[in-house]
């Protein structure tokens, strides 16, 4: 619910009764309801008489929404991108993202984002972990003299790759349509 509604709503106005007291056109209000976008200029003067409070107090009240999805947005891309830490530390692309995600699980986009990322990395983890446990018996089958194990986790590699950039490219869009698994772990 935006902040805009949550207001309308506790000063006991429906969209109609507070388009006819303030002058603004019903169409003005019920974007207003669905956004959070501050309002500005003479609806942003009429409101705040409407609802007593001083216009700064209305703006902050906006600007405090604002910044919360900028953190927010931000604290996704840093989950994301701490996956790249399976480049150094074995499961680190599970362990480093999900002590982020926990300390940040309290915005509901961030826990729902979270979750996608680390179950992704987690199918990740025990695909990979299966395929190089049975590299060494494909490797007898196929009689190959390159090991079978490296092809496989150099694949896997860049296919985790490829997921991060896909994640990150989504995420630069505030889209967080992250990829999400079958497979729900968390």
């Amino acid at each position: 619910m935006s902040i805009f509604k949550q207001i309308r709503k506790k000063n006991g106005f429906t969209q109609m009764e507070l388009s006819k007291k303030t002058g603004l056109s019903l169409r003005t209000i019920q974007r207003l309801d669905v956004s959070d976008k501050a309002p500005i200029g003479h609806t942003l003067k009429v409101l705040s008489e409407v609802f007593n409070l001083e216009p700064i107090v209305l703006l902050k009240k906006f600007n405090s929404i604002q910044k919360r999805e900028a953190i927010d947005n931000l604290s996704i891309k840093y989950i994301n991108l701490s996956v790249l830490a399976f480049l150094g530390l074995p499961f680190g692309n599970i362990i480093l993202p999900f002590l982020m995600w926990k300390n940040k699980r309290n915005s509901k986009i961030v826990d729902e984002a979270g979750r996608r990322i680390i179950n992704i990395q987690i199918l990740w983890s025990i695909v990979l972990c299966l395929l190089l446990c049975l590299s060494p018996l494909m490797n007898i089958v196929i009689a190959s003299s390159l090991p079978l194990s490296l092809v496989i986790l150099s694949i896997a590699i860049l296919i985790n790759l490829i997921i991060i950039v896909k994640n990150a490219r989504a995420l630069q869009r505030n889209s967080f349509a992250v990829l999400n698994p079958p497979i729900r772990f968390l």
